[in-house]
């Protein structure tokens, strides 16, 4: 199957359309998958489905989590919200396989939702087993990757520091930013497992991420200007029923550096990267 057969089949507006999709593609793909499931209530009527995967784990090992979250807004086709980061993540499952590296895969619901399939994801598990977390989120549409580092200095968790060598980050055009807005990377960060967030954005967007910090931190919640900063954010047009929300604007150049930058990062060992940089 193809990335832009996947893309189709994902990006559409129908919730149980978009769950059946990601079961036909894993199936399809020979990814096995267990689902993790919450039932419905009046707060999250459909309730909670993630799809989770393990690859090359045994015993329990401890090992990195990559994430996406596959649901969208009511009406959107959830394009570049959250599709391309959900098939960037099956090209690496894939690979991952082929090449024998472990790792856990989560594809959360409710994101959309007040984060609700990776608030449930983090209370039913044994959070020791995640050595970094790795979350996508908006990953088909610009030309800056950005990588917001949760809590602890960027590089101090030896897990995640393969992410943020400088070298790589300029090769995948990537910069470290003191802030993203809330994606399921916050809930595995308020759950202590380290973790970083990573989205894709035109170069012109990133100025915005350091004043979008400071309204998004008061007492009382987040004022109108952050909306409106937002909306002014040429990113929010691939999103939310926005006009570029479409699988047409997905960039393949884009998706490609993506995939890439993670499957780099994951073949290296964390040890040979501390050692490299005199961490030791």
């Amino acid at each position: 199957m193809t990335r832009n057969e996947r893309i189709l089949l994902l990006a559409q507006k129908d919730e149980a359309s978009r769950r059946e999709a990601l079961k036909n593609i894993l199936e399809a793909e020979g990814l096995k998958y267990t689902i993790q499931e919450e039932a419905g209530s009046y707060k999250n009527p459909l309730g909670v489905q993630n799809y989770l995967l393990e690859i090359g784990i045994s015993n329990q090992d401890p090992s990195l989590l990559f994430s996406a979250h596959y649901d969208a807004v009511p009406g959107s086709t959830g394009a570049n919200d959250n599709t391309a980061s959900v098939c960037i993540l099956i090209e690496l499952a894939l690979e991952f396989t082929r090449q024998g590296i472990p790792a856990r895969f989560a594809f959360f619901d409710g994101e959309e939702n007040k984060l609700a399939g990776s608030k449930f994801y983090v209370n039913q598990i044994d959070r020791s087993l995640i050595t970094g977390a790795i979350n996508l989120d908006l990953c088909g549409f610009g030309d800056a990757m950005t990588i917001y580092s949760h809590g602890k200095k960027p590089g101090s968790i030896m897990a995640l520091e393969p992410f943020m060598r400088k070298e790589l980050l300029e090769l995948y055009h990537g910069q470290l930013v003191s802030y993203l807005p809330k994606s399921d990377d916050y809930s595995l960060s308020s759950a202590k497992i380290p973790a970083l967030g990573i989205s894709v954005m035109p170069r012109t967007d990133v100025a915005f991420l350091k004043a979008l910090a400071t309204y998004d931190n008061g007492i009382l919640g987040k004022p109108p200007e952050y909306a409106m900063m937002i909306d002014q954010m040429e990113i929010s047009t691939t999103m939310h029923g926005g006009y570029r929300d479409d699988p047409k604007w997905l960039d393949d150049e884009t998706m490609d550096f993506v995939y890439q930058y993670l499957l780099k990062a994951a073949s290296t060992k964390p040890e040979k990267v501390k050692k490299r940089f005199g961490l030791f």
